[in-house]
């Protein structure tokens, strides 16, 4: 989805300036075409992750493809579950240990999903910082038909994934979407959701996971409420 200038000024609630700043020194990404900017919603999505960028509710709804008010994340980490003491020292080990648990069709591959993941995260890290990586594949269309799947899976030991802040990764979110659409409504709102004090907290004290799918559904919830 492009986006205009103003479409990001308004929705991220700041000023002129900031969004010159935010292009100019912080690398934001966008195509300068007849002297107007426009932005790719994904990459400007990506970006305010790795910068951690706060995403406001305008924000979320420029990403946001789905119908208003209908939960779509809380459902589809309890597809995908939260699962403990993933071992693994590499990036390529992890990979090959999460996509064992989660629930996927018989005729999708997992070595080549694997692979997949290796190659997105070779291109650009999947790390956001505060030891949190989000792996998912660059073409979320190969799944269509797949119920959207979110797994959360906490490492056994941290592991470098190159993210911008230098933290190496003990906790990840792997997306996988049957359509481009879905997985942008779904990496928009777990964006937004890693925000919430109460989801970071439980996070970083690995609570049960009824807890944590708790305090996920709470804060998506703040996503969906009509102004």
């Amino acid at each position: 989805m492009q986006l205009t200038f103003r479409e990001i000024e308004k929705a991220f609630e700041i000023e002129e300036k900031t969004l010159y700043q935010w292009l100019n020194d912080r690398g934001m990404p966008a195509v300068k075409a007849h002297g107007q900017y426009y932005f790719n919603s994904v990459e400007v999505l990506e970006w305010a992750l790795k910068y951690k960028i706060p995403l406001t509710l305008g924000a979320l709804k420029l990403c946001e493809k789905n119908r208003p008010g209908q939960d779509i994340l809380t459902p589809a980490l309890i597809r995908g579950g939260v699962h403990f003491g993933i071992p693994g020292s590499r990036r390529e080990e992890i990979f090959g240990e999460v996509l064992n648990f989660l629930p996927l069709p018989g005729h999708i591959d997992r070595s080549s999903l694997k692979e997949m993941l290796i190659s997105r995260e070779q291109s650009g890290t999947t790390g956001i910082g505060n030891g949190i990586a989000i792996p998912h594949v660059k073409h979320p269309v190969i799944f269509a038909g797949l119920d959207p799947v979110v797994g959360l899976f906490f490492l056994d030991v941290p592991v470098d994934f190159a993210a911008l802040d230098g933290e190496p990764v003990h906790t990840l979110f792997v997306i996988l979407s049957g359509s481009f659409k879905g997985h942008l409504s779904l990496l928009s709102r777990l964006a937004f959701c890693l925000q919430e004090k109460n989801v970071k907290a439980a996070l970083d004290r690995r609570a049960n996971a009824e807890e944590i799918l708790a305090t996920f559904q709470v804060a998506e919830a703040k996503t969906v409420r009509t102004p």
